[in-house]
């Protein structure tokens, strides 16, 4: 049989299984995103009581062979419950949006502890009361930066010319910023305003912590220029930013 291996992990998604098992998939901080099979995770009072749920932070155990798909749950035992996502919708539906992204995103047995070190910070600002919307434009950022889709903001994808320094396009099929000199006869772009530019570099640069005291008028530009980052690395639609935008009646059409 394999070794037990445990590790911290949070609960991406999950989902039945026959009469009494669940397929649950997590962040793990050793071992990447883990899909395993709990058996008998309906009844158990024991093995996995209260821990196979979203916003809960646990130690999983299990076992995997080298050649399965799925590993075999042994137990979980609880770290820590999030407990301000159960008190407001639009805290619930960030949330949401920071588990389903991060399962839509990273592949799995790839090495997690950069990943799950962004769920841990992304979730624990929320649940403290952040302002969801400068966080999630960083956990944006920084997840796709580190689940090495090579995002370059910083300075021009084609000549290394600092960003900021003149007008600046969104080329999304590099991906990154490119000046007017290199921009590609034909390449699809997006034209971005300097406060905007400046924007995503504060947010891609800074830790989750301080991105959320960013503010301006590019933050909202900024959601839409991470959507359509996004959409070049998740295929479908994100339910969860359907709901977030429905927990919005506020927003003039833009996801916070």
């Amino acid at each position: 049989m394999p070794a037990e291996l445990v590790t911290p992990a949070f609960v991406l998604h999950t989902r039945p299984y026959g009469e009494s098992d669940r397929i649950v998939t997590f962040i793990t901080e050793h071992h990447g995103k883990l899909t395993g099979i709990a058996k008998g995770a309906k009844n158990s009072r024991r093995r996995f009581a209260g821990t196979l749920e979203p916003f809960v932070h646990v130690r999983v155990a299990f076992r995997q062979r080298a050649t399965a798909d799925l590993a075999f749950l042994l137990r979980a035992e609880l770290l820590g419950v999030l407990r301000g996502f159960t008190r407001d919708l639009d805290r619930f539906a960030a949330g949401s949006y920071v588990l389903e992204l991060t399962d839509r995103t990273v592949l799995g047995r790839e090495p997690g502890a950069e990943v799950y070190a962004l769920v841990r910070e992304g979730l624990g600002l929320l649940d403290a009361g952040a302002p969801p919307d400068p966080v999630l434009r960083a956990f944006e950022l920084h997840l796709l930066r580190a689940a090495g889709y090579g995002l370059v903001l910083d300075r021009c994808r084609g000549c290394g010319a600092p960003s900021g320094d003149g007008p600046a396009y969104l080329a999304l099929e590099r991906p990154g910023l490119v000046c007017r000199a290199c921009v590609r006869p034909g390449e699809p772009l997006r034209p971005l305003a300097p406060p905007t530019v400046q924007q995503l570099l504060r947010l891609a640069g800074a830790p989750l912590a301080a991105a959320a005291r960013a503010a301006g008028p590019g933050l909202v530009e900024a959601a839409a220029v991470t959507e359509q980052l996004l959409a070049r690395v998740v295929t479908g639609p994100l339910r969860t930013r359907a709901f977030l935008a429905r927990t919005r009646v506020d927003s003039a059409g833009t996801l916070r």
